[in-house]
């Protein structure tokens, strides 16, 4: 029985070959068991033999099913349309050098504006919309029939992710009678992606996903971690004799950090009539929604008050602000050389918290620090390459990350602590719930009202407030 694999032989004839060599090699197995030890000397190599021939019998397999899985796939995608296409209506035929419609076919004409207003369409231009613009997407096969008959709207020139959108009212952007924007129901539809916006401190925190109310984590209160030779007060340096002396079997300086998850909740009443007249209404809000819940979390770990039920803020934590260099005066960096003051920070750090560091501030704080400038005019903390005329202000100091955070305090004012700089990694981000959002649309119908419901839940706080270091704009 050959089992090479430059032979055309199908995965199921392959498979027959390794269930024969499969019971070979049971049977030489279970004859080596129980045989003497001349059998077993006998049989060893016959046993090596049917092993080898199993493996590459099995390889050959594995193989050859994955290439016949990949052609019955190609054979699929192959059969089928590279863009979706109407199904049982025909295009019109318009005159290419003037425009002008010759045949609607059987497609709606674009003046059906009664099709075109109707909530069954309004319902099948949601599904487009949640589908991202592709038609093909639409799971309710009656949906997508419905646009590919009066989507198009006898127009062949619309491309397959086009289609005409649903507007019945004039949509009010204002209180005032001039707020009125009236949208043409032949509005066309290109591709409406949602901008994602994260949280800008998620991506350098500890984050960490919970289904449970409150994290105990273990946390070192040794005040004086780093010095040398000791580490701290009670991680000291090895006793140099033979019996420990007292002072090296004390418990430590562990406690704990229990840092618990908050709850936080808005909402927003829209008019029942702008909701159904807007389809893709209930996405936009969420996206809008996002935006909020980035600009709390964002908010809260450098700003929240943990007696008021949320994050530990680093810049209200009475241990992590205690840690600053001034920056010389009182709202401003002022001296001979105020970038001083920023390269006193990165190196007041402690080599064993200076492996993971990053600058936080507000992105004004950092155009700012990028006009600090030598001698000669040209900008200390812009490669001497980009001097004269700036392209673009590089987001790193001293070769280390900015991450701006609009909600940073701002520069210029006396006493706030506008740049900080620390390992991130110390601060423990809770998320148990990062948003959702509920759409209300019948307990308030009697206003006439839909209610959008956001919900979050999230904690967070510093573990070792040692990792964090400010520049405080004070003269001492």
């Amino acid at each position: 029985m050959s089992v090479s694999a430059s032979e055309l032989r199908s995965a199921a004839t392959i498979a027959e070959d390794r269930l024969v060599l499969a019971n070979k090699v049971k049977s030489l197995r279970d004859e080596i068991v129980a045989g003497s030890d001349e059998i077993r000397a006998e049989k060893a190599a016959d046993f090596q033999s049917a092993v080898e021939q199993l493996e590459s019998c099995d390889s050959q397999y594995h193989l050859v099913k994955s290439l016949e899985n990949a052609n019955a796939m190609v054979e699929k995608l192959s059969q089928q349309p590279q863009r979706p296409v109407s199904k049982g209506y025909e295009f019109a035929r318009v005159n290419s050098a003037t425009g002008e419609l010759i045949d609607a076919g059987s497609l709606a004409s674009r003046s059906d504006s009664e099709v075109l207003s109707s909530r069954d369409y309004g319902k099948a231009f949601e599904s487009f919309l949640q589908a991202r613009g592709k038609l093909d997407r639409v799971k309710s096969h009656g949906l997508r029939n419905l646009l590919e008959t009066y989507g198009k709207g006898g127009d062949t020139s619309l491309g397959d992710h086009e289609i005409f959108m649903p507007f019945q009212k004039d949509l009010t952007t204002g209180s005032t009678a001039a707020g009125s924007n009236a949208i043409a129901p032949d509005f066309r539809f290109d591709i409406i992606t949602p901008r994602t916006v994260r949280p800008a401190m998620s991506s350098i925190c500890r984050t960490i996903t919970t289904n449970v109310n409150q994290v105990t984590f273990p946390k070192n209160t040794d005040a004086t971690r780093g010095t040398y030779p000791n580490y701290g007060t009670v991680f000291r340096g090895l006793t140099m004799s033979e019996t420990p002396s007292g002072s090296t079997v004390d418990t430590g300086p562990f406690s704990q950090l229990i840092v618990p998850v908050n709850t936080g909740s808005l909402f927003t009443d829209l008019s029942m009539d702008f909701f159904q007249d807007a389809p893709g209404m209930s996405n936009y809000i969420q996206t809008e929604a996002g935006k909020a819940f980035a600009a709390v979390v964002d908010d809260q770990v450098i700003n929240g008050v943990k007696a008021s039920t949320q994050c530990d803020g680093i810049a209200v934590n009475t241990s992590t602000i205690a840690n600053y260099v001034a920056s010389g005066a009182a709202g401003g960096y002022t001296g001979t050389n105020p970038a001083n003051k920023v390269i006193d920070t990165y190196f007041k750090f402690k080599t064993s918290y200076a492996q993971n560091l990053t600058w936080v501030m507000a992105r004004a704080t950092h155009g700012k620090i990028g006009q600090f400038l030598d001698s000669t005019g040209r900008s200390l903390f812009v490669q001497s390459g980009f001097s004269g005329l700036v392209d673009g202000l590089p987001q790193n100091i001293l070769s280390t990350p900015v991450v701006y955070n609009e909600f940073m305090p701002a520069f210029g004012t006396s006493a706030n602590l506008s740049v900080v700089l620390g390992d991130f990694s110390e601060y423990i981000l809770l998320m148990r719930q990062g948003f959702t959002v509920l759409v209300d649309d019948v307990s308030r119908q009697y206003a006439n009202r839909a209610r959008f419901t956001m919900r979050y839940r999230f904690g967070g706080a510093p573990r070792d407030t040692n990792a964090f270091m400010f520049i405080k704009e004070s003269v001492s």
